[in-house]
């Protein structure tokens, strides 16, 4: 990773900071656009090695970014999703870049609804409702070590 993809990981993007996934791989999920109250976007890239047949991705790679932008919109820690109705509307071919725009339905609630909609230039070809669960702490610790110290 390079000194400027670093320097813009840090940085608050339309003045929100991102406080949920820091440490995902955008190669994998696609690269945050933008981040506002409830809102982002962000930019996918498929790759070569997400391809599973003639040239055309995976759905699994275009449902990650997918939900990795429904994370993004929320931005609250301990935040997973639990549930998705979900619709891909067209095959992505390799060579071609998506734009998801997450929109947070509900947000001051512990469960939310988000909606995704995912764009190849102006065709939408991915619609889904995520449903996010936020935890007031972190959801399955594990304790490995013996609690009296031994």
């Amino acid at each position: 990773m390079d000194e400027q993809t670093k320097q813009n990981e840090q940085e608050p993007i339309n003045g929100e900071e991102l406080i949920i996934c820091n440490k995902i791989d955008s190669s994998i999920c696609g690269e945050l656009l933008t981040l506002s109250q409830n809102k982002a976007e962000i930019f996918f890239v498929p790759t070569e090695s997400m391809v599973c047949d003639e040239e055309f991705i995976h759905a699994g790679f275009v449902f990650n970014a997918a939900a990795y932008a429904a994370l993004c919109a929320i931005n609250k820690k301990n935040s997973i999703i639990i549930g998705s109705e979900t619709k891909f509307l067209a095959p992505i071919e390799l060579g071609y870049e998506l734009v998801f725009k997450a929109n947070a339905l509900q947000s001051e609630a512990k469960k939310c609804e988000v909606k995704v909609e995912g764009f190849l230039f102006d065709i939408k070809v991915f619609d889904s409702i995520f449903y996010v669960a936020i935890f007031d702490r972190k959801l399955f610790k594990l304790k490995l070590k013996d609690e009296k110290g031994s």
